[in-house]
């Protein structure tokens, strides 16, 4: 499934497409985070997350770059 199909499913409050989303985007955070204080990493990948879902959820859609031509 695209993306922008998850986006707008997330967008419409489902769950599963949230989740998926984040799933996609986890082995990213994992790896940026390799380089943080193990201390404060998960409090640091909590933020990520919590920023993701804030982000999908005010993010429009009708913005053209998203869109395949």
């Amino acid at each position: 499934m695209s993306l922008l199909t998850l986006l707008k499913r997330a967008q419409n409050n489902d769950e599963s497409a949230m989740v998926e989303i984040i799933e996609r985007f986890e082995p990213k955070i994992r790896k940026s985070l390799k380089f943080t204080d193990i201390g404060v990493r998960e409090d640091i990948r909590q933020e990520i997350v919590f920023r993701m879902i804030r982000a999908v959820k005010t993010y429009s859609t009708t913005n053209s770059s998203l869109i395949r031509k």
